[in-house]
């Protein structure tokens, strides 16, 4: 009985034990199972990371091997890619990638700072891109996650063929267009562009002021003369019809005039007078024009300038040659100071606060002269030109030289710094220069020639001047001036004192070519990436290119000129565009560019230089 009741207790103890087994089995069984989906989870997770910046880098790598085929290709914006027969190209954005991910590849402009680092902002790099390749999915099919990858593309791997100097122009053909020499950097820097046709327009006229014409100064309808009569040297000519100018007034400064100005309603003149170099004359009415006051300055008067309140003169003496006068009162005229240049000043410019002048001197004849103190005046700067100089005109910041050296009289000088002036260029006119003007893009110089008394020089690029005309006024030029519509010419015939000639007439050719130098790429499986242009547009201007190649030199010249095409229809206008080869050329490894042009007739395009972007 006792053993019954033992036995019982033992079996109802082992169930609750198996019942406690189960149940922890249960709870350790349910806890694996979450474990292992979790890490599960994660390890997909951790997959599909690892994929999606698998495809982010291919993007990056995609856009290089893009870039390789034509830089330009990588233009600016979201992207998607595409990879038919071993070429990557981009499509719309995004671009579907195994059925689970998204993919953009965008592209956009890089800057650079004063330094060359990249920045948000700064100096547009044409050669380097931003690339951003992004992958984009739903895990889970729910949560919305991404992975970017960033890199900088540059146009490494072409070779360029460019020119911009007047050394690699020159090499090529022009017709009806010419290379014109511009500012360095670089050295020999150059444009080029179409020809202008300039010509004298014919006009001619002439007044008798009763002896030879010394100098000229043109306001509205009057000139203004300094002519050589010992009792008459000054005369008012109204040229308001210049085809029939007359002396109104004639005016006895006591002496033969020299030079002349004016300034507001009086008229300043050098005169051939010892004792009374300097006179002041009223021509507030021109036809009752009268002397109002004269100075000595111990010698003749030459060539001066006035400047506010103060006239700059020279005299005919090597001794305290350069003056300074108060003409605040014209009735009273009043010397400042006086400097001693040791030579004869024949000539005064102004500009700012310096004095620019031309001296008889072989050596240092071109000087600079700090007048900001007009009781002390200081030298600061001097140029030998080889000749003396007899005129000094200047415009902006360069200096114009009339000198005697009749192989090249005309000199332009840089006073961009006035303290450290430098030649640029010489030039010959054909003669000797007595005096000169500059009026639009031309200079005209009075010339110390029988044959030749004046001369036209195109001025419109100072670094690069060019005789225009030479003009036979049957004398020599003393003295000139100029208006919008005529050059006043005095010369030294005695009953045609003064002339008057037509402005140079001027027209750009309506169009032109230019076809480059031949270039060797050195390889016959060239691939050709982007031709681009710097230039100069203008209204009513038009600039477009095309391209041949060959695979030689003499193939070239029967080879095709195509644009954009591929085809002689059609021509590259815009520049940094991709080139297209015609698919008959013979080969790649030599090509030439051709440029045409076309204007308006009054002004040309202006192209500065040419690239040809490849990989040999």
């Amino acid at each position: 009985m006792k053993l019954g009741r033992l036995i019982t207790k033992i079996n109802g103890f082992s169930i609750i034990e198996v019942l406690l087994a189960i149940t922890v089995f249960a709870i350790f069984s349910i806890g694996i199972f979450y474990l292992s989906l979790d890490t599960i989870g994660r390890n997909v997770n951790v997959q599909v990371g690892s994929e999606a910046i698998f495809y982010a880098q291919e993007g990056l790598e995609a856009a290089r091997r893009i870039r390789d085929q034509n830089y330009l290709s990588l233009t600016n914006g979201d992207h998607g890619l595409n990879f038919t027969t071993d070429v990557w190209s981009f499509v719309p954005a995004p671009e579907d990638v195994d059925g689970f991910y998204e993919r953009t590849v965008t592209v956009d402009d890089v800057y650079r700072d004063v330094n060359g680092d990249i920045a948000d902002s700064g100096t547009f790099d044409p050669d380097t891109k931003k690339v951003t390749s992004e992958i984009s999915w739903l895990f889970k099919g729910i949560f919305p996650k991404s992975v970017s990858l960033v890199t900088y593309i540059s146009n490494w791997t072409g070779d360029d063929f460019v020119q911009t100097t007047c050394t690699e122009f020159d090499a090529g053909t022009y017709t009806d267009m010419e290379s014109v020499a511009q500012p360095s950097p670089p050295a020999d820097n150059c444009s080029i562009q179409l020809i202008l046709e300039e010509e004298g327009s014919g006009f001619f006229s002439s007044v008798d002021v009763g002896d030879h014409g010394n100098d000229v100064y043109v306001d509205g309808s009057y000139a203004y003369i300094a002519n050589n009569k010992v009792q008459a040297g000054f005369s008012v000519i109204d040229v308001s019809d210049v085809n029939n100018p007359y002396v109104v007034k004639d005016v006895d400064v006591g002496g033969r005039g020299r030079k002349i100005t004016k300034s507001g309603n009086n008229v300043f003149l050098g005169i051939e007078k010892s004792n009374a170099g300097l006179g002041a004359v009223n021509v507030s009415s021109p036809a009752s024009s009268s002397l109002s006051d004269t100075l000595d300055v111990d010698a003749y008067g030459n060539d001066m300038v006035v400047s506010g309140n103060y006239l700059f003169m020279g005299n005919s003496s090597s001794d305290d040659s350069f003056r300074i006068i108060d003409i605040s009162n014209p009735t009273a005229l009043n010397e400042v100071s006086s400097f001693d240049l040791n030579a004869v000043v024949q000539d005064v410019a102004i500009s700012g606060s310096y004095a620019f002048l031309g001296l008889d001197d072989d050596l240092m004849a071109f000087r600079v002269v700090d007048i900001a103190n007009v009781n002390s005046p200081t030298v600061v700067a001097s140029i030998d030109v080889g000749e003396e100089v007899n005129s000094v005109y200047i415009s902006g910041p360069f200096a114009y030289l009339g000198t005697e050296d009749s192989a090249n009289s005309l000199y332009v000088v840089n006073i961009s710094d006035p303290e450290n002036p430098s030649v640029i260029t010489s030039l010959n006119v054909g003669g000797e220069i007595q005096d000169l003007v500059v009026q639009d893009s031309y200079l005209y110089a009075a010339v110390d020639e029988q044959n030749v008394g004046l001369a036209a020089v195109n001025v419109s690029n100072p670094f690069s001047p060019t005789l225009v005309y030479n003009l036979d006024l049957t004398g020599k030029g003393t003295g000139v001036d100029a208006d919008e519509n005529y050059v006043y010419v005095t010369l030294d015939t005695n009953n045609k004192g003064l002339v008057i000639v037509g402005v140079t007439q001027a027209s750009i050719v309506l169009s032109g070519t230019f076809e480059s130098s031949v270039f060797d790429t050195n390889s016959t499986f060239t691939r050709y990436n982007f031709i681009e242009w710097d230039h100069v547009e203008v209204p009513g201007g038009d600039v477009r290119f095309q391209i041949r190649t060959a695979s030689s030199v003499g193939g070239l010249s029967s080879a095709t000129w195509v644009g954009p095409d591929g085809t002689n229809a059609t021509y590259y206008e815009d520049s940094r565009t991709p080139i297209v080869i015609d698919p008959a050329a013979s080969g790649v490894r030599y090509f030439q560019y051709k440029v045409f042009i076309d204007s308006d007739g009054a002004n040309s395009p202006v192209i500065n230089s040419v690239r040809v972007n490849f990989i040999p």
